[in-house]
C-alpha cells in the first residue's frame, strides 16, 4: 500500500503538517509509525525512541480532497532534528497497515523542548523547584488572664403539691371495676361483628397492586467496525476468497459500508476478485454511487487494473470503458481503453465486443 507523502514546516517552532495523498482511509483512529535509520534505537514513542515499533497519534488528522492531513507537534518534530530521511507506515483502528512510504524530513526550528540530538533533557524536565524561603510566624497573641470562675446559680425549687386524698373504695376493687368494663366492651364488640361481618369486609384496605417491572433496555448497537473487526479477528483467520463471500453476504444485508472494508481487506491480500469490487465503489461511470463514496477516477482504475493484469474479463472491460470516457480526475485514453477491451473480448466478453465497435477508429 505505497502512498506519497511530504512534511511543511509551520510558521511555529516544532510543528509541521504532514500531507498523504493516495491514502484510502477515514481520519478517525489514524495512527502512524516513524523509524529513523540511526540505531539501535530506531523506533519513535512517546517517551523516546525505542527498539521495538511504537504507534502515535497526531493531534489533529483532517481530509482536504483526496490528501490526509496529520498536525505533528513538538513531541515528534523535535525529535526528528538532524534527521534527513524517515520511514512512515499508517494504520487504520480495526483495519490494520493502509499506507507505508519514505519522507523527506525537512530543517525546520524546534520549539526548546528537546535538543538537536532529538531527545528530552532530562536534566530540565526533572529539575526541581527551588525551596521557598520560610513564611514568618505570625506574632503571639497578647496574655490575657484567665476568666474568673462564675458563680453557679441554682434555682430554687418549686415546692411539691400536695398530695390529694384517697378516695374511700381499696385499690383492688377499683382495678376490679376496670377489668369488668373493659370485658364488657370487647365482648359486646365480638357480638356486633359476628352478626355483622359485611361491616369488616367493608372496611377492610384494598390491595396494593404489585410493582410494574422496568422496561427492558435495548444493548447498545455495534458499529460497522466492530463488526468487520470481530469477523476479521476469528481464529483460524478467513481466507482472502472468505472474505470475498463474506462481503457479498454483506452487500445483500444493505450493509456497504462493512462489504467495502472486507473487500478492501482481501483486495489487498490479493484476491482479484475482490479488487474488482473495491474498484466500482470508486468509479465515476457507476450510477448510483455504491455506499454514497465519491467517485474518483484514478483511485478505480487503480484497483481495475489490478484485477485486470490478474486475466479477470469484467475487470478488463470497466478498465477499458474507464479510459475510453474518463472522469473524476482521470484523462481518458483511448489507445489504452482499446488494449483492455480486445483482452477482455479475446475472452468472449459481449459488452467488450460491443464497446470496441463503439470507439472512434
Amino acid at each position: 500500500m505505497p502512498v506519497r507523502a511530504s512534511v511543511v514546516a509551520l510558521p511555529e517552532p516544532g510543528h509541521a503538517i504532514l500531507r498523504v495523498s493516495e491514502l484510502d482511509a477515514v481520519p478517525e483512529g489514524l495512527a502512524l509509525s516513524i523509524q529513523r535509520q540511526q540505531g539501535p534505537d530506531t523506533h519513535l514513542a512517546d517517551d523516546g525512541w525505542r527498539r521495538t515499533e511504537a504507534w502515535l497519534m497526531p493531534d489533529e488528522v483532517t481530509r482536504k480532497g483526496d490528501v490526509m492531513e496529520f498536525h505533528l507537534g513538538p513531541e515528534i518534530c523535535d525529535r526528528l532534528a538532524g534527521i534527513a530521511t524517515i520511514r512512515l507506515r499508517v494504520k487504520e483502528p480495526d483495519i490494520g497497515v493502509v499506507g507505508t512510504t519514505v519522507v523527506a524530513w525537512p530543517t525546520m526550528l524546534t520549539s526548546g523542548a528537546a535538543g538537536s540530538s532529538g531527545t528530552y533533557d532530562d536534566t530540565v524536565r526533572l529539575r526541581r523547584m527551588e525551596p521557598a524561603e520560610p513564611a514568618p510566624e505570625p506574632p503571639s497573641p497578647p496574655f490575657e488572664p484567665p476568666p474568673q470562675p462564675v458563680p453557679e446559680l441554682r434555682a430554687a425549687r418549686d415546692p411539691e403539691p400536695a398530695t390529694p386524698p384517697r378516695s374511700g373504695l381499696p385499690n383492688w376493687a377499683i382495678v376490679l371495676i376496670a377489668l369488668l368494663i373493659v370485658g364488657g366492651a370487647g365482648y359486646a364488640a365480638y357480638d356486633y361483628f359476628k352478626l355483622n361481618p359485611q361491616d369488616v369486609v367493608a372496611t377492610a384496605p384494598p390491595a396494593t397492586p404489585p410493582p410494574a417491572s422496568p422496561p427492558a433496555t435495548e444493548p447498545p448497537k455495534t458499529s460497522v467496525r466492530d463488526t468487520v473487526a470481530e469477523y476479521l479477528a476469528t481464529k483460524p483467520a478467513p481466507t482472502p476468497e472468505a472474505m470475498l463471500a463474506k462481503g457479498r453476504d454483506f452487500l445483500k444485508a444493505d450493509d456497504t459500508a462493512a462489504a467495502f472494508l472486507v473487500f478492501r481487506r482481501a483486495a489487498e491480500a490479493g484476491n482479484a476478485a475482490a479488487q474488482l469490487e473495491l474498484g466500482t465503489f470508486y468509479d465515476p461511470l457507476v450510477r448510483p454511487a455504491r455506499g454514497g463514496f465519491t467517485p474518483e477516477g484514478a483511485r478505480a482504475a487503480d484497483w481495475y487494473e489490478r484485477a485486470a493484469l490478474a486475466g479477470v474479463a469484467e475487470a478488463q472491460r470497466k478498465l477499458g470503458l474507464l479510459l475510453a470516457k474518463g472522469g473524476a480526475g482521470l484523462a481518458a485514453d483511448t489507445a489504452k481503453a482499446r488494449t483492455w477491451l480486445e483482452q477482455a473480448a479475446a475472452q468472449n466478453d459481449a459488452d467488450a465486443k460491443k464497446a470496441l465497435d463503439a470507439l472512434p477508429k
